[in-house]
């Protein structure tokens, strides 16, 4: 509509690596430092979807190690608090 009316729309920018949302929350949590199973928790799924989607997630970021994605997470501004990940 904003458009349509002449006004400047500004997108949202996209997530990197083409992470989904609920994607992008397991390397923001793993860059706060927290556990699996406190990550599994949190996301209010089983411990062992965290790890299988760990390496779906590791894949498409490029690393392989919990550390690598951590560190992605941190160098592309999201590691926010608990309650507001940065994305």
């Amino acid at each position: 509509m904003l458009k349509a009316a002449g006004h400047r729309v500004r997108r949202r920018a996209g997530l990197p690596s083409g992470l989904t949302a609920r994607e992008a929350e397991v390397p923001v949590r793993l860059g706060q430092g927290r556990p699996d199973p406190e990550i599994a928790a949190g996301l209010h799924v089983s411990r062992k979807t965290i790890s299988s989607a760990g390496e779906y997630i590791y894949a498409k970021l490029g690393v392989k190690t919990r550390t690598e994605a951590a560190l992605f997470a941190m160098r592309h501004g999201q590691t926010g608090t608990a309650d507001e990940p940065g994305i």
